[in-house]
């Protein structure tokens, strides 16, 4: 038996940093999307482990690996598999791609080996494998805080939202960016704002080309210029991309950059726009929280 599931990616409406902690990780506070640009994993129980790659190779760890090993060591239990992973999701860019594999194989695995997990337990190892994994176990739209692994659901945004969403073909070292934080820059604190807007009982369409929902500027990322100096590339890809849609706004550590748009039409422009730029670019509506 077999399964295919999808792993949606995943943007940082907000990212705020908000703490240093002594060992020199940060806490953060930040509203959370997934969004329909996927990979597809398949997972087949079997009685020897294989795993393919359709796609870019993963370079570094590979988080799906990873989890496996997670599991196991849980679970007390050797979990033998076949594993198809079809890439679509850019590395290295900030949008959880990963993460998303990680997760989309962890409740695969659940499911074709009957394994009786509490929810404790498997928010325990999606922690293990990594920061993102125990929101995209779920995904929807939720807040995450501390060192991210802390996820609190949060009213769906409106399904007509669109998310352009741009991938400068850098690859983005999540630690150097983090280093390069030093506390010495207040947070913007946009998280509380979008979660205010989110919660009234209408949400004003957004103003995508002023990174604004309604009036209030409320998308943005304190690690921006960090990551802008650290990759002068990244500084140069979001000078130019800004200049055809001013709204854009970073994701994660980057590369990929976002717009929020309330109408299609509108999103579909600014699509063409930044494909003639020369930039991966993809158009995204919001994907809500797994049953």
């Amino acid at each position: 038996m077999a399964l295919i599931l999808p792993a949606y990616a995943k943007l940082n409406l907000t990212l705020d940093v908000v703490g240093r902690r002594p060992n020199g990780y940060h806490d953060v506070d930040s509203v959370m999307q997934t969004i329909s640009l996927h990979d597809l994993v398949l997972v087949e129980r079997t009685d020897c482990r294989v795993f393919e790659v359709v796609g870019p190779a993963i370079e570094g760890e590979n988080l799906v690996l990873k989890a496996a090993r997670e599991l196991e060591g849980h679970t007390g239990r050797a979990l033998p598999f076949t594993i198809r992973l079809f890439k679509r999701i850019p590395m290295g860019a900030g949008l959880g791609g990963g993460s998303a594999d990680a997760a989309a194989f962890l409740k695969a695995a659940i499911l074709l080996y009957a394994l009786k997990l509490t929810p404790d337990e498997l928010i325990e190892i999606a922690t293990a494998v990594g920061q993102d994994v125990p929101f995209l176990l779920a995904g929807g739209t939720a807040r995450a805080t501390g060192l991210g692994s802390t996820v609190s659901p949060l009213p769906p945004v409106p399904s007509s939202w669109r998310f352009l969403v741009v991938s400068p073909p850098i690859e983005i070292s999540t630690r150097a960016v983090y280093e390069a934080v030093d506390g010495s820059a207040p947070s913007a604190r946009r998280t509380p704002a979008l979660i205010a807007a989110l919660e009234a009982s209408h949400v004003p369409p957004p103003r995508a080309r002023e990174g604004r929902v309604g009036g209030d500027p409320v998308l943005g990322n304190d690690l921006e210029p960090a990551s802008r100096h650290v990759f002068p590339a990244l500084d140069d890809a979001i000078n130019r991309l800004r200049d055809a849609v001013p709204g854009l706004t970073m994701s994660g550590t980057g590369a990929a950059l976002f717009a929020l748009f309330g109408h299609r039409p509108e999103a579909e422009q600014a699509l063409q726009a930044v494909r003639a730029l020369g930039f991966p670019a993809w158009l995204c509506r919001p994907v809500p929280a797994a049953a």
